[in-house]
């Protein structure tokens, strides 16, 4: 793979760690404000958005993402959003931090 195109896709990457937090921070408020709808909402988002970093990071080849755990939970009757977080923080920090460096590594 070429580095401009390691670059791009490592690029969509954090745009897709950026988006999952949002779409997190919407579950949070909805389940807080005991929105059904936008919770359910927030839900689908996250499962598509998890589904493609895995996806990516796959291809990218350098990164890996654990989310088997996630679709688990996001597959429960009602899932917990703490669960997510607790599943999910930890891991698209690192892997943020990792495109983050990987891109800065590439472009010097």
């Amino acid at each position: 793979m070429s580095n401009s195109i390691l670059v791009a896709n490592l690029n969509r990457l954090i745009t897709d760690i950026k988006i999952i937090t949002g779409s997190m921070s919407i579950l949070d408020q909805s389940v807080a404000a005991k929105d059904s709808i936008a919770q359910s909402t927030a839900l689908d988002a996250i499962n598509f958005r998890i589904r493609e970093i895995a996806k990516l990071t796959m291809n990218i080849g350098i990164l890996s993402f654990s989310i088997d755990n996630i679709l688990v939970e996001l597959s429960s009757p009602t899932p917990n959003a703490k669960i997510l977080h607790d599943l999910m923080d930890t891991q698209l920090d690192s892997l943020r931090k990792a495109a983050l460096s990987e891109i800065l590594t590439l472009s010097i």
